[in-house]
This record gives structure tokens, sequence and C-alpha cells, in this order.
């Protein structure tokens, strides 16, 4: 794993660390002066077992080091300037109304030891049933450096999460292809939806970020010597949990998916070990303190509607819709990821029909939702937002075959032993 990725990495994991303990620190009343070194040591002790390398890493062959150091910095320097100049025209002041009506709002609740729970009192209006993955982060720095910075502290939280997911796809498809890694990495930055919804503050990047980062971890593990990644892609779908409701649904696809990685004899600790703090955390908190927010189990007769053709119409017209105004890019390289597949004879891989499982669940979900007008109410206000917690992901999969095209540019081992063959 690039020496960048690992950082990104141990960033999310560390803070999945800051955001549990600090959750159980409010629940057991522990002061704040304990909690703070607590978080602290927690964080440099992931941080530094993320980051030291393993045998598997040390022995990689040379030839996979990346063959033009300086055009790679360079592009990497000008993604971001480009990420940076059209993140701060799209955000807004106090963030998207889901940011100061709910998250924003959870964190505030969150930085008050003594009326914390007050929150779940308002439980018709403040969603109090959401995850706290993103609050508890906030609510901790807001905490600890007072309520003054109450914008400033989720703006930068959101701001590093948007710019990491594209800098993680372009490392890890670096190494493989420069020339699809930087088209990738450039087409995020250029792309004013995905910087609007960073923008906005809500938890739905944070959701795709870790998503994102269970795929590169599970691609690099490796049966027997590659537990800590197995341990990683469990932690960071333990985040997704911790993130949102929705979370749920793609980290259980995902372990289904990888029955072999995670239930091995040699790796089923590594996992417990990931996914074990972050799922118990998530059920005391969804016991004990949540309010009963699920959208199927609101309404009788929900499953009588998977018969209602009508329903698949909708769901499908706005699918549609917003893929072809808010995922055009995404919708290109879907197809010419099937087109590469026919023309080399070979199918997709297991990580692109997972994610089409997950595209599927969530349009189960509306399926089911309440009838009459609520299903186009929830597609109207949250079917984007489903589609770019997918999008990274689905991204960083497709760049994965792309960059397996010989359209890249010539190594510099590969020039010199031309010229040697020309004479």
């Amino acid at each position: 794993m690039q020496n960048g990725s690992r950082y990104i990495i141990a960033t999310g994991v560390s803070s999945l660390g800051l955001s549990l303990l600090y959750f159980l620190s409010l629940v057991l009343r522990v002061p704040f002066f304990i909690t703070v070194p607590a978080v602290f040591v927690s964080v440099l002790v992931i941080f530094r077992w993320v980051l030291k390398k393993d045998v598997i890493d040390e022995k990689k062959p040379v030839e996979k080091k990346e063959q033009y150091p300086f055009l790679a910095s360079v592009i990497l320097v000008a993604g971001v300037y480009l990420i940076v100049k059209g993140f701060f025209p799209v955000a807004e002041k106090y963030g998207g109304w889901d940011a100061w009506g709910i998250w924003n709002l959870h964190a505030k609740y969150l930085a008050d030891p003594a009326n914390w729970k007050k929150m779940f009192e308002n439980a018709l209006y403040a969603h109090a049933d959401y995850p706290l993955y993103v609050p508890a982060v906030n609510g901790f720095f807001i905490r600890l450096f007072s309520e003054k910075y109450l914008m400033v502290i989720p703006f930068i939280f959101h701001f590093s999460i948007t710019l990491f997911i594209p800098v993680l796809i372009y490392l890890e498809i670096l190494e493989k292809n420069i020339v699809v890694a930087a088209t990738v990495f450039f087409l995020f930055a250029i792309d004013t939806f995905y910087l609007t919804k960073g923008a906005t503050q809500y938890a739905d990047t944070a959701l795709a970020f870790f998503f994102l980062c269970a795929f590169v971890c599970i691609n690099h593990a490796d049966e027997g010597k590659g537990r800590k990644y197995i341990t990683l892609a469990a932690a960071c779908l333990g985040c997704c949990i911790w993130t949102k409701n929705e979370g749920s649904i793609l980290a259980l696809i995902f372990i289904l998916g990888y029955p072999n990685s995670f239930f091995s004899k040699n790796n089923i600790k590594a996992f417990a070990m990931g996914l074990g703090a972050p799922l118990l955390v998530f059920l005391i908190f969804k016991m004990f303190y949540a309010t009963d927010g699920a959208i199927i189990s609101s309404h009788k007769g929900a499953f009588s509607q998977l018969f209602v053709a009508s329903r698949y119409q909708v769901i499908y017209k706005y699918f549609i819709e917003n893929l072809n105004a808010k995922f055009y890019y995404v919708k290109v390289c879907f197809f010419i990821y099937l087109l590469i597949c026919l023309l080399e004879m070979k199918g997709p891989d297991k990580q692109f029909f997972l994610l089409l499982c997950c595209m599927g669940a969530y349009a189960l979900v509306y399926v089911l939702s309440p009838g009459g007008g609520g299903v186009e109410w929830l597609l109207g206000t949250s079917q984007e937002r489903l589609m770019h917690q997918l999008m990274p992901a689905l991204m960083y999969v497709l760049s994965q075959r792309f960059a397996h095209v010989q359209f890249s540019l010539p190594r510099k081992n590969e020039v010199l032993l031309s010229k040697k063959k020309a004479f």
C-alpha cells in the first residue's frame, strides 16, 4: 500500500476510535480531563499500527514503484488545487439543511456533557436514530476548542473527507497506470456535484469514504499474510455502520461478499478485532438511546408494494434523471467498463457485482417505503445522496480494471529495453 494511502486510512480509522471513545465517555460520565489523553493515546496507537509496514509490503518488487515521481507530484498538486478552488465557492456558511438541522446540531448536543441526552427527546424532528460517528468527532473538538469554533470544525472535517476520497483513489491507481489515475482524479476535482455534497457537511461523504476504504483494504489483504488489512477493512465497515443507518446495509453486503476472507480460520480474529468495537457501540446506541426511525417498519402492508409496478417505474425514472444530471461521467465509465469486459471476453469482477447488489438493496428500500407520495418525496430528497455514497467505490473498482488497459505512458525501463533491441 502506498504511504499516502496509509496516512489517509490511518486518519480515518483513528477518527473512528476517537468517535467511539468519546461517545462511551459520555455514556460512562468520564471526566473530560481523562477522556482527552485517552483519546489522543488511542489515536496515536492506531496511527502507528496502521503506518507500520508489513513484511509483504517491504518485499514489494522494485518495478511496481511509480516511474514518474515528478509528474505524479505535479498531478497531485494540480488536483488538490482544483478541489480547493471548487470546494470553497459551493460551501454554505452553516452547511446544508441536514447539517445545521441534524448533524451539527447533534455535535452541539454531544459537546455538552450535562445535556447531551436531551437530543433523544427531540425524536420527531432531530432524527435521534442516526448513528453518531460524525457528530461525536465534531462534538469532541467543539468541546475541546470551545463552541466559538462550531462552524469551523465541521467545515474542516468535511473538507478533509472530500479531499481524501479522490486522493486515495489516485494514489492506489497511480502505481498501476498514471493516465487512469490522473483522469479519475481530475474528474473528481472538477465534479461540482461531488464537491457540493462534501460541502453540505452531511454524513454521506464520510460513509462514501469508509466504504471506499473497505474496498482498498480488502484488495491489499492476502490469506494468511494480510490480516492487518482484514482488520482495517472490518474497521472501515464498522465505521460505515457507525456513520449512517444505511451503512449497515453496505457493511452486510460487503461481508457476505467476502466470507472466505473474513471468516477463514486465519482471519476470523482479525475481522472480529476490526468490527467488534464499532458494532458493540452501535448496538449500545441503538438499544439504549436511539429512537425508532425505521422507514420500512413504520407502516403496514410494506411487502405488498413489491408487486406494485408503478413504484419500480418511478424509482427508475429518478435514477436515470440523477444519473444523467449528476453522475454522467460515472455512467460513461460504467459502459466503458462493460465494453472492456466484452472485448477481453472476461466477466465483471466480484466487486462490481457487490456494488450492483448495494444499488439493488437501496432500490428495495424505496420499494418498501410508505405509499402515496412518500416514495417520491424520499427519492427527491435522498436518492442522489445514496448514489453519492456508492460513487467513489464504484469509480475505484472501474479504475482498477481501466488501469490494466495498455494506453499508459511507457515505463523508463521499457524504453531502455526497446532501445537495446533496436541495436
